[in-house]
């Protein structure tokens, strides 16, 4: 039997009827392309592709979810950081037979809390001097929950084999909570980030204060170069000779001192000291107050350390 001829479309021998509204024929299916069966075969395809089209795109879309891509090795060694493992720090309840040693050497007996006053005795059994100050240790109080009341900044200075009482005053709520005891050490990066506010001239500031004390401690970059201290007390205070004379002495050794002009006034009913210090110039080493910091000190060092010794500051 002979094959059937297919036949093939010829672009070249293509011609085009120019008569308006005329059919161009292009070419033709072979008869046995138009059977039925092959129709009804093709339409029955395209209708389950339409009807499954859902589904397939689901699964799709689940498979790559599902899919886990390898990073490219880059042959370069990663090290994983070695976590230093936390200290363990205790709380002690505070009581009269309460007794802690730190380093060792420093033994801490005889807590008292009352009358708005914590005091204790500290004994040095060391062979050298102890700072706490220079140590950077931190008294802190807790309410029996483990409530941080107030942070204390140690400052006492206790020679080898020797004892000496440490009073430290308290505010009344304070002293009506506080439950528990901690010593600890805190390093400046413990110490948290602040931010600082500006004055009219848009200078850096930060103001402490307490009683009788106002500091306005000024930063470029939130980097310590000016102090400002201003004293002001009455004379109804109950230590008011006491200070008259400590203040006009301190007044007098501050402003001999280079980089530091200070200023005594003496009304009768009232005194006032007015002490600006150019951290450039001045050697803040020379003066006796814990409450002047070095050139360049960081805003957050002057504002932990000076709430921690009981002014507000803001």
């Amino acid at each position: 039997m002979a094959k059937e001829k297919k036949e093939k479309m010829n672009y070249k021998n293509l011609k085009v009827n120019e008569e308006e509204l005329s059919v161009t024929k292009i070419g033709e299916l072979a008869t046995a392309s138009q059977s039925p069966i092959f129709l009804f075969v093709l339409f029955g395809l395209i209708f389950a592709f339409i009807f499954f089209l859902p589904t397939i795109t689901n699964y799709l879309k689940e498979d790559k979810k599902n899919t886990t891509y390898e990073t490219p090795n880059t042959n370069e060694k990663t090290e994983e950081p070695v976590l230093e493992p936390e200290e363990e720090l205790t709380l002690y309840t505070i009581s009269d037979s309460l007794s802690i040693t730190l380093e060792d050497t420093i033994e801490l007996k005889d807590f008292s809390l009352k009358d708005e006053v914590l005091s204790f005795q500290a004994t040095n059994n060391g062979t050298s001097r102890f700072d706490f100050d220079a140590k950077n240790y931190f008294l802190e109080l807790y309410t029996d929950d483990n409530t941080l009341l107030e942070r204390i900044l140690l400052d006492d200075i206790i020679a080898r084999d020797s004892s000496i009482t440490v009073n430290l005053s308290l505010e009344k709520s304070v002293t009506n909570t506080a439950e528990k005891i901690l010593f600890v050490q805190k390093e400046i990066s413990d110490y948290p980030n602040i931010t600082l506010s500006k004055n009219d001239l848009e200078e850096e500031v930060l103001v402490c204060s307490n009683d009788i004390e106002t500091l306005s401690y000024k930063f470029k970059n939130e980097k310590l170069y000016e102090i400002n201290d201003n004293v002001s007390v009455n004379s109804t205070n109950d230590d008011y000779t006491t200070l008259v004379n400590e203040w006009k002495t301190k007044s007098e050794t501050l402003n001999n001192l280079e980089g530091i002009t200070s200023v005594f006034v003496n009304t009768g009913t009232n005194f006032v000291v007015n002490t600006s210090i150019d951290l450039a110039d001045a050697k803040i080493s020379n003066t006796d107050s814990k409450y002047y910091f070095a050139n360049q000190s960081l805003a957050k060092v002057v504002n932990f350390e000076m709430e921690a010794r009981g002014f507000s500051c803001k």
